[in-house]
């Protein structure tokens, strides 16, 4: 065989990520804060970068106001979110980074096949802030257009993120996750993991004859149980309240809503162009200022333009809410979204993480208006988490002092009312209501009913 070397010309087509490109997509996952802390970064890079205070509708800021056709709010509650947003105004302050950027960033660490990120963000849009998944596979398979095999090679590569615990599907396989990691999972561990409700339930001298231990070696496993986090998303801050300015505004004028960026704590930049005289301009290192200031500058348009689009959208469709016409948000998924603004949906996931809004119903985050919801059987619409929620809630504090209600109870219950939900996902609910289970409450009698 004859080795010998030619030359030849190939066209093929590929998706390449420009410097700008990288820069304008990072820049929507910042919030206002955050964003006057990388700006000033860049200053200080950038001659003739220049932060100004930015006005409302001023150029080069892409602040400005969106209108929502809606019924209009009554004037007291917006006084009043505007008493609010100024009492937090004071108290500006950025957050930790929190566990969606975490995972995303671990994301793009350890996936590179494209069709597996899209799968991996589908199960990040599942993630609950304590770190356990809100749907099932199946439905998150569902959304992610992927078979059932897929989902589960990408959700065993999820699970395998720090911190462990992350994306388990129940409190079982949360610890599991941990004692994996740590290497504490032993076999009489593992038996008390597949039998973690009579822990709950305190039958532990039947569990030890179960697991095949003595006592002394099941109050070992106890004890290992005990040193493992059953929430290791909250480590994250995600559960906090906002304690910074508001990013954007929802106020009512002349009958309609509009929904506004916070120009209090959204920074103006200009490009002092002026300051170069015409013949240094074509200078290498003056050129090329110049073009990150302008590219700087049209990426935080773009930011702004499509945190107004995104946002505007939102409060129209949850409109009834915030106006007070309803208890609850109504189910509402990225997609939705994202179909209406002409985004994708990890770009609208990106843009409400971590933003916060003023409304007549408070300082909320903007996440918070796109809640998961729980199928009804027979029709095309869903019940918000939250919701169902506080209907277990109310329950519970009607339940007799000396009987109390089930999970399973509770489970046919909502399931006669048409509600398609499995037990497991009543008692998630009620251990993040801080809710005790059955036992505990039927041991501390009429003290221990949930108000």
């Amino acid at each position: 065989m004859q080795l010998t070397s030619s030359l030849s010309l190939r066209q093929k087509r590929t998706l390449a990520m420009t410097a700008q490109l990288r820069q304008a997509i990072s820049l929507l996952r910042f919030n206002n804060a955050e964003l006057q802390g990388f700006l000033a970064e860049q200053v200080k890079q950038n001659p003739f970068l220049e932060l100004r205070r930015s006005t409302a509708g001023e150029a080069g800021t892409g602040a400005g106001r969106l209108t929502i056709p809606t019924a209009p709010a009554e004037t007291a509650r917006r006084q009043a979110a505007e008493r609010a947003q100024d009492a937090l105004a004071d108290r500006i302050a950025g957050p930790p980074a929190g566990l969606a950027d975490h995972v995303s960033h671990q994301i793009g660490l350890a996936i590179s096949d494209p069709r597996q990120q899209r799968i991996a963000h589908a199960f990040l849009q599942a993630l609950e802030p304590f770190g356990w998944l809100g749907d099932s596979v199946e439905t998150i398979a569902a959304e992610a257009e992927s078979s059932m095999a897929e989902a589960e090679a990408v959700l065993n590569i999820l699970q395998q993120f720090e911190p462990a615990g992350l994306f388990a599907r129940s409190l079982a396989e949360c610890l599991r996750l941990q004692a994996t990691d740590r290497g504490l999972l032993s076999p009489e561990l593992a038996c008390v993991l597949d039998h973690l409700d009579m822990v709950g339930e305190g039958d532990l001298e039947a569990l030890a004859g179960i697991c095949g231990c003595d006592m002394a070696r099941l109050s070992q496993c106890l004890s290992t149980l005990r040193q493992l986090d059953p929430k290791p998303g909250l480590a994250f801050g995600g559960g906090g309240d906002p304690i910074r300015a508001p990013d954007l505004l929802l106020v009512e004028q002349g009958g309609d809503w509009l929904v506004e960026l916070n120009d209090s704590t959204l920074p103006g930049i200009v490009i002092r162009d002026d300051l170069v005289p015409a013949a240094e301009r074509r200078a290498a290192f003056v050129a090329e200022a110049l073009a990150s200031a302008r590219g700087l500058k049209r990426a935080i348009e773009q930011r702004n333009a499509s945190t107004l689009a995104v946002a505007s959208e939102i409060a129209r469709r949850q409109s009834a809410y915030l106006c007070g016409r309803a208890p609850h948000p109504a189910p509402l998924k990225l997609q939705d979204v994202a179909g209406v603004v002409q985004l994708h949906a990890s770009t609208v996931s990106r843009i409400t993480n971590g933003m916060i809004i003023d409304t007549p119903r408070g300082v909320l985050e903007l996440c918070s208006l796109l809640p998961r919801g729980l199928p009804i059987a027979g029709e095309t619409d869903s019940v918000a988490t939250c919701a169902v929620m506080q209907r277990i809630r109310e329950m519970i504090s009607r339940e007799p002092a000396g009987a109390p209600l089930s999970d399973a109870r509770i489970t046919e219950t909502l399931r006669a009312g048409g509600l398609q939900i499995q037990r497991r996902t009543v008692a998630k609910y009620r251990q993040v209501m801080n809710i005790p289970g059955s036992t505990a409450r039927r041991r501390k009698g009429a003290g221990g009913k949930v108000r």
